[in-house]
């Protein structure tokens, strides 16, 4: 371990009044209500201190809604661009370093002054030479790759310290966050991983054509080095209000609208997320579109997480409350030793509190917050992509409040998710044999509207049973003493077409 660099970490810590006796009360799983917004400042001026390495861990933590309480999580929000320039003459010699040749024979403009100053990276307006089109020259922070790899060894060993030290660090499961952020971050700064993440975030598009993406110029990109299409116009978090949007020639619905669709579409249809989907990461282009920048931070879902929170978001906008929380159950990683009956109950409490119909008293994605946070105070672990996911749904939502706060928030939803899932069936399933049955599948079902309805609720009954046998008694074709009643004449038939209930969810919206 480096102990100059621990002493200095100790340094600015107690500097900023963050000893560890103040941390056994802030980084609780379960956050007191008087967590105060001191505290939280303290914590964001100290990782900014620290440097890059520290100020993206402290962004990875604003994506634990589980673990954090509102006044941490916005504060640690604003650390990704609280960081002061590097000089312009380093910047020239990365980029000459990293083009093999001079400045001045690839752009015929290059300013004196960066437009954007992060933590990994500072970004320039320049002028390409041969095509005399500009471009955005988004350049490293010279040293960076060797201040990283010396600064994760320091952070690992400091945090399983304090781990070991401290309970309610350790009940906080931030020292896991730490070894996750260890694992991944040399990625984030991998500028040809981002470009190729750029190029891949086409086919999300292709569902979301109000949004666009600036093309790369691959010839002239290194993993120290990106260079892309400028794009022209205000940035969102510029922008204050409603009226203000109007001004500059963007409905305030037709944003809220956007951004709902650009973020359940990436999340639960396409399984590639954009990481922070934040305004300072969204320009305002002419003719009501919107550019998406910085993918710095992106991600892949897994398919069956989003098969799972599709389901989830599906059975919670529509108040069946049962199978949200069947579905909120599979989304965590099971532990053979826990009783989750407890932990269902109080699930439960959670997801029935969802009444509203505008977006400001919109209970959806608090309550998805409220449920990590109680699967965390019940030791129930879930995959990391899940986070990022629920931040993004979360700034989002706080878009929506912003500029179309009397947006109906949960019918937007139930349409979108509606979208969704009729691309998923006629775009997917609508193949062979498929094409054939869901014609005759569909004149059954509009001759008999509940028969999909018991259809789906024997489907999830199926799923949640251990055996045969207690799906079998628990719709009353056993009794519980294993005597055998007759098999009920439905029970051949909707097993008969059970094929086709993989198409189920997508029917339900086509009948209405």
């Amino acid at each position: 371990m480096q102990l100059g660099r621990v002493a200095e970490i100790s340094k600015v810590f107690l500097e900023e009044g963050l000893g560890l006796g103040d941390q056994s009360d802030t980084l609780e799983a379960a956050p007191p209500a008087g967590l105060d917004e001191q505290r939280a400042r303290r914590l964001r001026r100290a990782l900014e201190r620290l440097g890059p390495t520290f100020v993206k861990f402290g962004q990875m933590l604003a994506t634990r809604v589980d673990l954090f309480g509102p006044e941490f999580l916005r504060e640690l929000g604003k650390l990704r661009s609280q960081v002061p320039p590097f000089s312009t003459a380093e910047a020239r010699a990365s980029i000459e370093k990293e083009l093999g040749r001079a400045i001045e024979e690839v752009f015929a403009e290059f300013p004196d002054q960066p437009m954007a100053s992060a933590s990994i990276a500072q970004v320039y307006r320049a002028r390409l030479r041969d095509e005399a089109t500009w471009v955005a020259v988004k350049v490293q922070r010279p040293r960076l790759q060797e201040t990283l790899s010396s600064d994760l060894a320091v952070l690992i060993e400091v945090s399983r310290f304090v781990d070991r030290l401290v309970p309610a660090y350790h009940r906080s499961l931030v020292h896991r966050v730490a070894v996750e952020y260890a694992a991944r971050a040399r990625q984030e700064i991998d500028f040809l991983a981002e470009a190729n993440a750029m190029a891949r975030f086409q086919e999300v598009l292709e569902t979301l054509p109000e949004f666009r993406v600036p093309a790369v110029r691959l010839d002239l990109c290194s993993e120290r080095l990106l260079v892309m299409d400028w794009f022209d116009g205000p940035l969102l978090d510029e922008v204050e209000g409603p009226q203000r949007l109007r001004e500059v020639g963007v409905e305030p619905r037709s944003l809220a609208s956007a951004m709902l669709r650009l973020q359940l579409g990436m999340s639960y249809e396409h399984g590639f997320v954009h990481g922070d989907t934040h305004p300072g990461n969204i320009i305002l282009l002419p003719e009501g579109r919107f550019g998406l920048i910085d993918f710095g931070l992106h991600g892949t879902v897994p398919r069956r997480l989003c098969d799972k929170m599709l389901e989830l978001l599906f059975y919670q906008s529509w108040g069946r409350t049962d199978e949200a929380v069947s579905a909120f159950l599979q989304i965590f990683t099971p532990d053979p030793e826990l009783d989750l009956e407890e932990f269902s109950r109080e699930l439960k409490r959670v997801l029935t509190q969802n009444d509203a119909r505008s977006a400001r008293d919109s209970k959806l994605t608090a309550q998805l917050v409220e449920g990590l946070r109680l699967g965390a105070r019940y030791r129930l672990q879930a995959q990391s992509d899940l986070f990022v996911v629920i931040r993004n749904l979360t700034i989002v939502e706080g878009i929506v409040l912003t500029y179309c706060p009397d947006m109906d928030l949960i019918g937007e939803v139930r349409e979108i998710l509606g979208s969704i899932l009729q691309r998923r069936a006629f775009g997917t399933l609508m193949r062979g044999e498929l094409k054939q049955v869901l014609p005759l599948s569909l004149l059954t079902l509009s001759q008999r509207p509940l028969l999909l309805d018991r259809m789906l609720r024997l489907e999830r009954s199926f799923i949640d049973a251990q055996t045969l046998g207690e799906f079998l008694r628990h719709e009353g074709v056993l009794e519980p003493p294993k005597r055998v009643r007759a098999l009920p004449p439905w029970l051949p038939l909707l097993f008969g077409v059970a094929g086709g209930v993989a198409a189920s969810l997508a029917l339900r919206w086509l009948l209405g």
